[in-house]
């Protein structure tokens, strides 16, 4: 893992361990590629699967596989989202923690997708992964991936559909890019929150030695 994205870890590992009260032979069995970031079973505190994320932005929170996420939040299944936000130093080279907040998102798939429909999401899937990895999309498959796209992002509330398709990757990502905007309009679906590195009886890190990370540029439309 890249030492810049190793913060994530670090609060991560923070978080299980000291808030949902996981033991350190429970955290070393959950495998990096797990589908879950802890799973209900080692949840001492609520018992219910929680998706772990790290942010710089207040409003952007990076999830996974689009269809995973529309998956895990119209199944019904308990599911809790903790998100930490931290401030970036460029100067002394650390991250330090601003915020942090827990939200249930257990059959949010309307306040989070709007009506867009898991068929129209498989669409967009199929026409993204017929661009084969490791070469760039022609301008046909440019236009046909982002025609879908962008019909279907008029449809959802919260979710941004992103596209990562170039000459190394070609899948369908989502983010969470309305997610203050979610919390005023749901707040009956957050668990906690905090200012500080305090949090439901637990303590992260306030402050990590962590560089910023910088991202590879968006790939540019194909010249036709």
């Amino acid at each position: 893992m890249p030492e810049v994205q190793k913060h994530g870890f670090s609060w991560e590992k923070d978080l299980i361990r000291n808030v949902y009260g996981a033991t350190e032979e429970e955290l070393a069995s959950i495998k990096y590629t797990s589908k879950m970031d802890l799973p209900a079973t080692l949840n001492h505190k609520d018992g219910v699967d929680v998706s772990i994320k790290t942010t710089c932005s207040l409003n952007a929170v990076c999830m996974a596989d689009c269809l995973r996420v529309y998956d895990e939040v119209s199944s019904g299944k308990p599911l809790h989202l903790t998100v930490v936000t931290y401030k970036q130093n460029d100067e002394t080279q650390t991250k330090t923690i601003t915020n942090i907040v827990e939200v249930d998102l257990t059959n949010s798939v309307t306040q989070l997708f709007g009506t867009i429909t898991r068929d129209e999401l498989e669409e967009l899937v199929k026409a993204v992964k017929a661009v084969p990895q490791k070469r760039a999309p022609t301008p046909e498959e440019y236009q046909t991936m982002y025609a879908i796209r962008d019909r279907l992002q008029k449809l959802s509330v919260a979710i941004h559909l992103d596209i990562k398709c170039n000459s190394q990757q070609s899948r369908l990502q989502c983010s969470f890019n309305r997610f203050q905007t979610f919390l005023k309009d749901h707040t009956s679906r957050i668990i906690a929150q905090s200012t500080t590195a305090e949090f439901r009886d637990g303590r992260l890190t306030e402050t990590i030695s962590s560089s910023r990370r910088v991202f590879k540029a968006k790939a540019k439309k194909p010249t036709p």
